[in-house]
């Protein structure tokens, strides 16, 4: 799970992130874990006694201890260089202090919920922690599914039937506009009716593939030779 550290001591600011984080795992699918803290010495010694994180929004004006003398212990007393800093203020004045402390961003406040999230999602690429998800339109909802939870995508008229190990979804669209959504995820199309994850491939022949749901699924002709060619590449990618 992501955990992330939110430090200000203006609780209404720490109310606001952590709102913008729970709104965003609903509609995201990620596992958060959030702490708050009001003030540094709260979160060095929270983190001193072994608790860690892999994001920090930090305030920069926090009483006694400010956020630049937080960021300091952390990467120079503690040797910490995994976690990520995101440093937020009212002010501009800051930029060669925070230089030692080296943090992922600088965030100005009032805070925009677009650029908090694009930060959580860069930290969490960052830490190969972001979900691989993709998204789809069912009437005037749209929802998401992991990537590793989809076995294959196949075209049935003017819809396309989304396979996953027990069930199966229907949504109108055709396999070009989601072979451009997954094909980044190693998708392969082996057919014109056919999109595979290539995670889920426990079977491989010439002209046949077994899904990990033991389905067996045609090759096409004129793809065998694209299919083999990103099948070798895939393998020597270790994917």
């Amino acid at each position: 799970m992501f955990r992330i550290a939110i430090c200000d001591d203006e609780t209404i600011i720490c109310s606001e992130i952590e709102q913008v984080i729970i709104d965003y795992c609903k509609i995201s699918l990620e596992e958060i874990h959030i702490e708050v803290f009001t003030s540094g010495e709260e979160l060095f010694h929270f983190m001193k006694n072994g608790e860690e994180f892999d994001l920090i929004f930090l305030d920069i004006e926090l009483k006694n201890m400010n956020g630049v003398q937080v960021g300091k212990i952390i990467r120079e007393e503690m040797k910490n260089e995994i976690v990520q800093i995101v440093y937020i203020s009212g002010k501009d004045n800051y930029y060669l202090e925070l230089f030692e402390v080296r943090p992922m961003h600088f965030i100005h406040k009032p805070i925009e919920p677009k650029k908090l999230i694009k930060d959580i999602e860069k930290a969490m690429e960052l830490a190969g922690r972001l979900k691989k998800i993709f998204s789809y339109k069912q009437g005037h909802n749209i929802y998401k599914i992991e990537i590793k939870d989809i076995i294959y995508f196949e075209a049935v008229n003017r819809q396309v039937k989304m396979i996953k190990n027990k069930t199966e979804i229907n949504f109108y669209g055709s396999l070009e506009e989601v072979y451009r959504e997954v094909e980044k995820y190693h998708f392969l199309y082996i057919h014109k009716s056919y999109l595979v994850n290539y995670a889920h491939i426990i079977g491989f022949s010439h002209k046949e593939l077994t899904m990990s749901n033991g389905i067996i699924l045609p090759i096409s002709q004129q793809r065998r030779r694209e299919v083999l060619e990103l099948q070798i590449k895939y393998e020597k990618e270790g994917k």
